[in-house]
């Protein structure tokens, strides 16, 4: 088994957006970006941030991640997440996970991120997705019930929202996320004005729920109905 070599989170700032958002072209899908000038916009605030992993032997950067601290529901909206392609399939990924995880789960309860649906008529990019959901589930990260809409140029694109609690927490109300996905539309996705018809919309999709070690969220109470409708970690 390779050991890998130790490597730790700085912040960065916004002189390090070119070179972060070159790669990040590189790695998402266009639909799933935002403009240059948006997340610029963002990283001039106080509350949006770029993580940099790098190396500690020789500071060479392995991968980074854009986050937002939520307010007033004590949560991390895990925006972008990605280890450089050069770095990857190493296991630098899940140790870039894990070390966000500890770095904020104790001031946070957990960090929200969401994930690509499974394609339906391209295999290859199934495959590659249905891995990714592994990974994020074997890290130990819920799927949550709620039909979560990640806002676009074009409307919305349907995604999977998960959620990694810290140590000891069991449940997730209903409330929390309500607040958490208000703010992360304002705060991240300001520039787009159909964030509460998106809301309204999956609304009735977001529950209470029990986090449990079968990786799968169990309902504290009856199912809402089903609004029919990644991205990005």
């Amino acid at each position: 088994m390779r050991t890998l070599e130790p490597a730790s989170i700085t912040l960065g700032t916004v002189d390090d957006l070119p070179q972060i958002y070159a790669d990040m072209e590189k790695q998402f899908p266009p639909d799933e970006m935002y403009k240059y000038k948006n997340l610029l916009h963002l990283l001039h605030g106080d509350k949006y941030k770029i993580l940099l992993y790098k190396r500690n032997s020789d500071g060479e950067l392995l991968g980074y991640a854009l986050v937002y601290t939520v307010e007033n529901c004590n949560i991390l909206w895990l925006d972008y997440i990605a280890i450089l392609k050069e770095h990857q399939t190493h296991g630098y990924g899940a140790q870039l996970f894990n070390a966000l995880w500890h770095k904020y789960c104790g001031p946070y309860d957990g960090i929200l991120f969401s994930l690509e649906h499974i394609s339906k008529n391209n295999p290859s990019l199934a495959k590659r997705q249905e891995l990714r959901i592994q990974f994020y589930e074997k890290v130990g990260a819920y799927r949550l019930h709620a039909d979560f809409q990640l806002p676009c140029e074009n409307g919305a694109l349907p995604m999977y929202l998960y959620f990694k609690p810290r140590r000891g927490l069991c449940a997730i109300s209903r409330t929390v996320q309500l607040q958490a996905i208000r703010q992360i539309y304002e705060y991240c996705f300001y520039h787009f004005a159909h964030n509460k018809e998106l809301l309204a919309h999956f609304k009735p999709t977001i529950l209470d729920e029990r986090l449990l070690p079968t990786r799968r969220p169990v309902l504290q109470h009856a199912a809402a109905p089903v609004v029919q409708s990644v991205r990005r970690a």
